[in-house]
């Protein structure tokens, strides 16, 4: 019995040496693609750039660029194989970004494709590029080599910070099938670094415009709630009533951070279309480009009330111009379906009704905490 239990524990671990040694191997056949790019091509055709990390110790490089075309993304894909000597699977995408003018055409077809595929997560990363997709991802970057990565981790911890929106795959195609739009981050090459430029908005599966880092501020602000927000803000003097007498510049500047919100939307009228936006903001003054005696609390409501008529103002240009693009990634839509029964709302209904909406902002900001006062 103890021979035999010896024999025994020698063959399993021969099968674990060997399916090791055969997993390696596996691996060392494959490129993973971690990053693509899409571009409009000739005619019909669709240019693909694909960032893929090999496993193989021959190599200078762990990671490789190919580009390739086809008409679909999937037969970009076969011929992207052809052009190396590994087998190249998606199934570590982690991001997938398109070309500004191809998102402008829809991208329907392209998500619906990555959807499909049974080996992608559903939490891959969308973006827009400002200019061409291979531009962006071919660049020799000589502060980081692997521009996939640099990509994903630069998208992750702007979206963990709060500073930017998340568009990932699930949450781009549970919008476009709800009454809602899309919103995805857009990224910009500038020399030799990559930049979240702005947050590009679309209607349906289009791309119609984009909103820059202060209107997405504010736009997260009405669709979700924030925990560790920031924002800055220009107040005219005028603004600030008594305690700007002394103050020599027409605008004073104010930042503040550590923000957490709650924000509340509700349907007040259908004919003409109206909707209330309600929103409590908490945070932490810390920098002011004015001198204020802080410890009076005239001086701090007199402050509190000038940065919610500026918050306002800044919403309700943000809304005329979602409205104006026909873009609504807010989801007033799916409000006014939960509250008119039996509206029968389709999004391209909704859409025609959605030009004429109007808004009643209400901001009730908070200064609870003061930081660094320059």
């Amino acid at each position: 019995m103890k021979r035999f239990n010896i024999i025994f524990f020698m063959l399993l671990v021969c099968i674990l040496v060997s399916s090791l040694h055969l997993e390696t191997n596996v691996l060392e056949k494959l490129g993973m693609v971690i990053a693509a790019g899409y571009d409009r091509g000739e005619g019909e055709k669709i240019n693909a750039t694909y960032v893929i990390h090999q496993i193989d110790p021959s190599s200078k490089s762990s990671v490789m660029t190919i580009t390739s075309e086809g008409l679909t993304s999937k037969g970009a894909r076969v011929a992207a194989n052809r052009k190396s000597n590994k087998k190249v699977v998606s199934g570590q995408l982690r991001v997938a970004i398109y070309d500004y003018k191809l998102a402008q055409a829809g991208l329907l077809p392209l998500v619906d494709t990555l959807f499909r595929d049974a080996s992608i997560a559903s939490t891959v990363y969308m973006a827009v590029s400002k200019d061409r997709a291979e531009d962006l991802l071919m660049h020799k970057y000589t502060q980081f080599p692997d521009v996939g990565t640099f990509i994903v981790d630069d998208i992750d911890q702007n979206i963990m910070d709060e500073q930017m929106v998340s568009g990932t795959l699930h949450e781009f195609l549970s919008a476009l099938y709800s009454t809602a739009d899309p919103m995805v981050p857009l990224l910009q090459r500038k020399g030799d670094s990559i930049e979240l430029k702005d947050v590009a908005v679309f209607s349906g599966d289009k791309l119609v415009g984009t909103v820059d880092p202060r209107e997405a501020f504010f736009l997260k602000t009405i669709r979700d709630r924030f925990k560790a927000g920031s924002i800055e803000l220009s107040l005219d003097s005028d603004q600030l009533g008594d305690i700007a007498k002394k103050v020599q510049d027409k605008t004073v500047r104010v930042v503040v951070e550590n923000i957490s919100s709650d924000s509340s939307k509700k349907l007040i009228s259908q004919n003409p279309l109206k909707f209330q936006v309600n929103i409590k903001l908490k945070g932490m003054l810390t920098e002011s480009s004015a001198q204020f005696d802080l410890g009076k609390a005239s001086v701090i409501q007199a402050l509190q009330k000038g940065m919610n008529e500026e918050s306002e103002k800044q919403i309700n240009s943000l809304l005329k111009k979602l409205t104006s693009l026909n873009s609504d990634p807010i989801g007033f839509g799916e409000i006014f379906r939960s509250r008119v029964y039996h509206s029968n709302l389709t999004s391209e209904s909704w859409h025609e009704m959605y030009q004429s909406a109007s808004y009643d902002v209400h901001v009730d900001m908070e200064i609870v905490r003061l930081g660094q006062i320059q």
